[in-house]
């Protein structure tokens, strides 16, 4: 599966295996990962990328997708469907290479992808959550039309670091 975007050569794509080298490449950054929970790993290994390839994306083929530019691999976005009285609502994740940062790669990525969840799904809401320092992923979502509905205060501990957390979301029928 491929979903074009309106930046050329920019599509979101199913992972394939070979993907690994430049998943691993672009995943090994220590800025990158203070954003993330701490499974996400650091450093970033080919064998970790190898697995998450193999186990998670090809098991959720329309739900976890590789950010791809030119067919490199550059990032990641993915929605994992909630549970029980949550099966309505699924929580989005994403990252993208540092050296793509600020050029409105990963707004139109989001865009295109909760369209596409929307659409292909029977999910009626969409979540991310965003550690409070983070205010490039802030903007991300509402360029997006994600809108803040929550903030968590003191909800996160990082590097010895206590932060707040906030969660936006946007509805199917916004």
């Amino acid at each position: 599966m491929v979903l074009k975007t309106n930046i050329k050569g920019l599509v979101l794509r199913n992972y394939i295996l070979e993907d690994a080298v430049t998943y691993a490449k672009h995943a090994d950054n220590y800025n990158i990962w203070k954003y993330f929970r701490d499974e996400f790993p650091n450093p970033y290994t080919i064998e970790k990328a190898k697995e998450y390839i193999g186990n998670i994306c090809n098991a959720n083929q329309k739900t976890y997708l590789a950010i791809s530019l030119d067919d490199i691999v550059i990032g990641d976005i993915h929605v994992a469907q909630q549970t029980d009285i949550l099966k309505l609502s699924g929580f989005l994740g994403y990252w993208l290479s540092e050296e793509f940062w600020g050029k409105g790669i990963m707004t139109e990525a989001v865009r295109v992808f909760t369209k596409y969840i929307f659409y292909n799904s029977e999910l009626i809401r969409i979540f991310a959550r965003v550690f409070s320092n983070n205010v490039g992923s802030m903007k991300v979502l509402e360029r997006a039309g994600y809108i803040q509905e929550g903030y968590f205060k003191n909800a996160i501990i990082k590097e010895g670091k206590i932060y707040d957390q906030l969660q936006y979301a946007k509805l199917k029928s916004t």
